[in-house]
């Protein structure tokens, strides 16, 4: 039902409006009445009626300055404008703000009606037409869709000289590969919105192409799933990218994965960096809360406290050994970068002595 308010420094006139027009039988609803133009704005702002009949004349903000400001804030508010005689030139200013409906006081009741009648109709029909038009794109997002999720599995499948549809051509996207079959519902999609580029199903896996700058919030919906998320390329390319992916996260089998982990940790022990989230998204590629969990699984132990023991192993090994190496040597080498002192508080952690009290003990000489 469509909102009407009045707005007319006569109180008869407003009053008078009020009861004499059957609102209800029009279609509308009569959902305010004002006697000034400052009252009148307000009550636009706080009610957001569809339709004003405004007199032109009122104390503090007249009609004319009222339809401006209301034109600048919602266009779509229908204004009939009531005048009094040689009021003409209002008339003009008014129809500049698109306002069509001018009635000349005084006017009767089926004016009024009649005037009220065409903007319903007009507002009907602009209804209708958004109406239309939000079924024709949400039925065109489906044939989008549709085709886009079809174009992602002939890639995946290895289909050759495939014609991406037109709004995909260059797109760049990461995949995210899922192992097992997972319901993509409305929820998800939802959750990643337009992000979402594409899914399909292939084999153990399914697949979702994605914005590229998404790929953490798409892996954060399948946080406790089996996972890796390729590099950056383009949609048409999906599936060197798939395969490229499935064999770096060997297969996404989790023995193979952490044999990856062990190997990163020796090849980065002196990267400050070197930590769970890190090994996960920039080098393997994969969710970190499902790489901890399939590190402790299969190792028995935090990914985290595994860096700190082979750091140390490390540090005491350089300590018996390398007799003349600075600790802040030694730290820097196993990642504790210009930190020397945070080192030697994890080392006595570790072993119960400091860097150098270890050394006296092994017998070698204090350096650094």
């Amino acid at each position: 039902m469509y909102k009407v308010l009045l707005a007319d420094d006569e109180r008869i006139i407003l009053e008078g409006m009020a009861e004499i027009i059957e609102w209800e039988a029009l279609g509308v609803s009569l959902i305010g009445k004002a006697q000034n133009g400052n009252e009148a704005y307000d009550k636009i702002l706080n009610n957001q009626p569809h339709i004003v009949i405004t007199d032109v004349k009122m104390p503090g903000m007249d009609g004319l300055e009222l339809i401006k400001k209301v034109s600048a804030a919602n266009p779509s508010v229908q204004f009939i404008v009531l005048s009094g005689f040689g009021e003409f030139e209002y008339a003009k200013e008014a129809m500049k703000y698109g306002v069509k409906h001018y009635l000349l006081k005084p006017c009767n009741e089926q004016q009024i009606i009649s005037s009220l009648e065409e903007i319903i109709a007009e507002l009907k029909q602009h209804d209708m037409r958004q109406k239309r038009t939000a079924h024709l794109k949400h039925e065109l997002d489906h044939i989008r869709s549709f085709a886009a999720d079809q174009y992602l599995e002939g890639l995946i499948a290895g289909v050759a000289q495939l014609s991406p549809p037109p709004s995909l051509a260059g797109k760049k996207v990461r995949l995210l590969i899922v192992k097992g079959e997972q319901s993509i519902d409305s929820a998800v999609r939802e959750a990643l919105g337009s992000a979402l580029t594409a899914v399909c199903s292939s084999g153990d896996w399914t697949v979702l192409a994605v914005e590229e700058n998404a790929a953490e919030k798409a892996a954060d919906v399948f946080t406790d799933y089996q996972m890796a998320i390729s590099q950056t390329g383009e949609l048409r390319h999906a599936g060197q990218l798939f395969r490229d992916t499935v064999e770096a996260s060997g297969d996404l089998h989790g023995s193979a994965v952490i044999s990856k982990m062990i190997r990163l940790v020796a090849d980065e022990l002196a990267n400050p960096n070197l930590s769970l989230k890190w090994a996960a998204k920039d080098m393997l590629f994969m969710n970190p809360d499902y790489l901890g969990k399939l590190f402790k699984q299969e190792t028995g132990e935090k990914f985290s406290q595994y860096v700190t023991r082979v750091r140390l192993e490390h540090a005491m090994k350089q300590l018996k050994i390398r007799r003349d190496a600075s600790v802040s040597d030694i730290a820097e080498e196993i990642g504790f970068g210009d930190n020397p002192k945070y080192f030697s508080l994890v080392f006595k952690k570790y072993t119960g002595l400091t860097p150098s009290e270890f050394r006296r003990k092994q017998g070698g000489a204090s350096a650094g």
